[in-house]
């Protein structure tokens, strides 16, 4: 069937009054799939709970402290402090990069230059290297 320039607009303006578009409800399952797997996340994060680590001595954490310094190790230590809900905060992570006096200084991975004391570490322990690559490579 062929029309003319006024049956096509006449057709197109009966479709037009006659269609619904449903507007954002097209697009809301997209929204929801995102929204859902944000707040996901954030909940995983919000109850995460550090465990308490077994105290270690100053003589363990000063040997441990030596050891990753000497041999350039990554360290995971956890700190006596505690949160606003009594749970240890998350390790610092990296490795010592010098002591002066009573500081001990660590190049932490995720804040940089940390300065602390021996006696604010709950607990200590030597860790392996960082892993570069989480995801394969495709080409």
């Amino acid at each position: 069937m062929i029309y003319d320039d006024e049956s096509a607009e006449q057709l197109f303006m009966e479709a037009k009054r006659v269609y619904q578009d449903r507007g954002m409800m097209k697009w809301i399952g997209f929204y929801l799939s995102d929204h859902t797997a944000v707040l996901n996340k954030e909940s995983k994060e919000r109850n995460h709970i550090n465990d308490g680590k077994e105290p270690m001595t100053l003589e363990e954490i000063g040997e441990t402290l030596q050891k990753a310094y000497l041999q350039n190790k990554r360290i995971a230590i956890q700190l006596e402090t505690l949160d606003d809900e009594g749970n240890y905060l998350d390790d610092l992570v990296g490795k010592v990069v010098g002591q002066r006096e009573e500081k001990i200084y660590l190049n932490e991975e995720e804040r940089g230059a940390v300065h602390l004391t021996i006696e604010q570490i709950h607990h200590i322990e030597i860790v392996g290297p960082k892993k570069i690559l989480s995801e394969k490579i495709t080409r």
